[in-house]
């Protein structure tokens, strides 16, 4: 895998752990784990691959992303955690409300200033 890909799984397991931490905040452990449950499944429609997304009440881990990726380099880890991501955060503005879900697409924002997230469904 290319030290640009390993950097950006890294960087994209960073940023889940974030959202799944303050998740749980809001939402308890266990419902925190439902929603990255809920995401999963819905994203593994069009990247299977997300189902190696580890998730427990310790939180994410990336780990067996990256190693797919050596087999598979020409995953579309981009469009795979964007989708992700954006998926999660329109859960949670349903679940937490507007509010607490600005917080949350606020902190995208700043880590992912090109990428434009909206609070609503896709």
């Amino acid at each position: 895998m290319s030290e640009i890909v390993e950097k950006q799984v890294e960087r994209y397991e960073n940023l889940l752990r974030e959202m799944w931490t303050a998740s749980a905040k809001y939402l308890g452990i266990l419902s925190a784990n439902l929603l990255v449950e809920r995401v999963v499944w819905e994203v593994s429609m069009e990247y299977q691959e997300i189902e190696l997304l580890q998730y427990d009440q310790n939180g994410i881990s990336c780990a067996r992303i990256a190693a797919s990726l050596e087999e598979n380099p020409d995953l579309p880890v981009e469009d795979m955690f964007m989708k992700f991501i954006t998926r999660y955060v329109a859960i949670l503005a349903k679940l937490l409300g507007h509010e607490r879900t600005e917080e949350i697409r606020k902190r995208l924002k700043e880590e992912f200033a090109t990428i434009p997230f909206a609070s609503r469904e896709e």
